[in-house]
């Protein structure tokens, strides 16, 4: 069962064991302990029990234990959720879930509060102390969601009224704090008359549930929220699984609390996603995953696939979601134990392959490992292996990437491969809160990052082949063009980050139109075609010394040449502002190691301060020469 998270490993008796006896707690390193419980198949019980071991850890730490928790490679996050309905029973499941996801997650939870009120009455606190991310959940009853049934004027004000608060509450709590906000779309009631003709009738409770969700879209686009999408949460088990029943008159609960992992795993999946830890690769086996059968034994006639084959319709859908993901930004790889002109021949040859050969970023046919295959694409790619999604029919392969590379997310899979799409949709591993062209386009720029590898070995020496690419920067300030795949890069981007600060949207765009801050978003293109957005820098201007608040990048435009065409700019606008210096911190994160001489490579010299494990870099604008660059720069109406 999908409420389940039958796509997680049962938890072995050992590890049932270990949950039992977790000693004496030892502090921050106990964490990654309990992360590596949490990625088992726990139920919400058990989930609490990992989830109240956490808090305690929290407790018991030092403050400032945030930074200790990112040097352990976690993202801290504190929550705060305002529910109409019961919610405190969810706060340690929801910290185990994720944990699953890499976030140490603090939570606070009010209940039964009107909103408004209790923001207003807590300004104070939430101004000195304002949470990483706000949640937002009001149920039909709290939103006074009602009309006359078959009056549609009557629908529209409440319809109206309802989204018309959200939009308040945010703009209320955007207001105080510019922190992330989360709404939750409305589920069904399986208390709601089910008739056909409640599909349409206005005033009716599903009509007025339906319009309300597809009206939600209105605030995250003015408001700049994210919607976590509980309706599809409840479609996805169905009611009569989702409905509380005697927990709603015993405890006023929203949901039945065997959902509660579930609801847990979509919401820490979104709380992750806007801290740059979302998942952008998926890897495929072939035989028996992506089509039926054994190639190299079957031959390519023999591959079930498509026709009147259950089986091989069933494979048909699988090569189906992997381009819709695709589609979606989603990178596809293959990694099989097969010869590789063999299985390549089924791609080209197979009338009924829906994926081409083209669709595939990265083909690691061989006869080794599943791990070093992973690996080598890892590598190719200048991806974190957290970025990966691995899917093979083959348990024992599974357990063995599972088993190697943690970081990977395995789904379990039974052996009917008919049942597979509900279960790793239901995972929501590619959970994404935006769709910029970058993301669109993102295969087509891994591609032709390949064309550009072979022209570089083709080259006489590396200076002739930048020369060879005739690039051209774009850069201009931050704008509302723009802020959709600033605010992306910036929630994503990991390694090729020396600050890894994170700013929401709504941050994004207050900088757009704050004097002391300059901001650079940088494009790239090339012969081979546009890299889209590939570089943001903020720099907080003070009248002497500009401080580089974030200078991120993308990793797929590393070795050409753009972070001293980027230094000459920002030196350029540093000095037309009267500014004599140019600083920049480093602070260490266990995957930003790439660029820990960064600004000693750009000629910075490090200065005697910074907290522990950071260093402050400065650099003398009287006496800074702009290097050489192959890459032409547009700035402003030029670019």
């Amino acid at each position: 069962m999908l409420h389940e998270l039958s796509w997680l490993p049962q938890p072995t008796q050992t590890e049932r064991e270990g949950l039992k006896q977790f000693g004496d707690l030892e502090g921050l390193a106990d964490i990654a302990r309990l992360a590596a419980l949490s990625g088992r198949r726990w139920s919400d019980a058990e989930l609490a029990v990992i989830g109240r071991k956490l808090r305690k850890v929290i407790r018991g730490a030092a403050e400032g234990w945030q930074a200790d928790a990112k040097v352990l490679g976690f993202s801290p996050v504190s929550l705060l959720m305002l529910f109409s309905s019961t919610a405190s029973h969810m706060i340690e499941p929801l910290m185990a879930t994720a944990l699953r996801y890499g976030v140490v997650l603090d939570c606070r939870v009010v209940e039964y509060q009107e909103p408004e009120v209790w923001i207003a009455q807590n300004t104070n606190q939430l101004c000195q102390a304002p949470p990483d991310a706000f949640l937002l959940s009001l149920d039909r009853h709290a939103l006074r969601l009602h009309a006359q049934l078959n009056n549609a004027d009557d629908a529209n004000r409440s319809v109206d009224a309802a989204v018309n608060r959200i939009a308040g509450i945010c703009g209320q709590v955007a207001s105080i704090t510019n922190c992330p906000i989360i709404v939750e779309s409305l589920p069904r009631s399986a208390t709601d008359p089910q008739g056909g003709i409640d599909a349409w009738l206005p005033g009716s409770p599903r009509t007025l549930t339906a319009d309300f969700n597809h009206r939600l879209s209105t605030i995250r686009s003015t408001h700049s929220c994210s919607i976590l999408d509980v309706a599809g949460i409840a479609d996805l088990v169905g009611l009569d699984t989702w409905d509380a029943g005697r927990f709603r008159h015993t405890a006023k609960m929203a949901f039945s609390p065997v959902c509660v992992p579930l609801y847990a795993t979509r919401l820490a999946s979104l709380l992750a996603s806007q801290h740059g830890r979302s998942r952008r690769v998926l890897v495929l086996d072939l035989d028996n995953t992506v089509w039926g059968g054994v190639v190299g034994d079957d031959g390519v006639e023999g591959l079930l696939l498509g026709g009147n084959s259950a089986v091989g319709k069933a494979h048909i859908e699988i090569q189906q979601m992997a381009l819709a993901y695709r589609e979606r930004g989603v990178l596809l790889c293959v990694a099989s134990k097969n010869t590789r002109e063999t299985a390549l021949d089924a791609f080209r040859r197979h009338p009924e392959m829906i994926l081409k050969e083209s669709d595939i970023s990265l083909f690691e046919i061989n006869w080794e490992s599943k791990v070093g295959s992973i690996i080598a694409m890892a590598k190719a790619l200048n991806l974190g292996l957290d970025a990966f999604v691995f899917v093979d029919d083959n348990p024992m392969e599974r357990k063995q990437v599972r088993d190697a590379l943690p970081m990977v997310a395995v789904p379990e899979l039974p052996q009917d491969p008919s049942a597979w799409l509900p279960i790793i949709q239901a995972a929501a591993y590619f959970d994404q809160q935006s769709l910029s062209q970058e993301d669109l386009a993102r295969a087509e720029y891994y591609k032709t990052n390949t064309q550009r590898a072979e022209l570089q070995s083709s080259a006489k020496d590396e200076g002739a082949f930048l020369e060879s690419l005739q690039m051209v920067m774009n850069i201009t300030a931050f704008d509302p063009a723009g802020r959709k795949r600033i605010a992306q890069l910036v929630a994503k981007s990991n390694q090729f980050n020396l600050t890894t600060r994170r700013y929401s949207e709504s941050q994004i765009a207050d900088f757009e139109n704050d004097k002391s801050v300059a901001t650079f978003q940088i494009r790239l293109a090339d012969i081979f075609g546009d890299s889209g957005m590939i570089a943001v820098v903020i720099c907080r201007k003070g009248d002497a010394i500009w401080e580089i608040d974030t200078w991120l990048m993308s990793c797929r435009v590393l070795g050409r040449g753009v972070e001293r065409a980027t230094l000459n700019v920002l030196v350029s606008h540093a000095r037309a502002a009267g500014a004599v210096e140019l600083r920049g911190l480093y602070v260490p994160t266990p995957k930003n190691g790439i660029v820990v001489d960064h600004y000693e490579k750009l000629g910075f010299r490090k200065a005697p301060v910074g907290a522990a494990g950071e260093t402050m870099w400065t650099l003398t604008l009287e006496d800074f020469t702009p290097s050489p660059s192959p890459i032409k720069i547009l700035e402003g109406e030029a670019a």
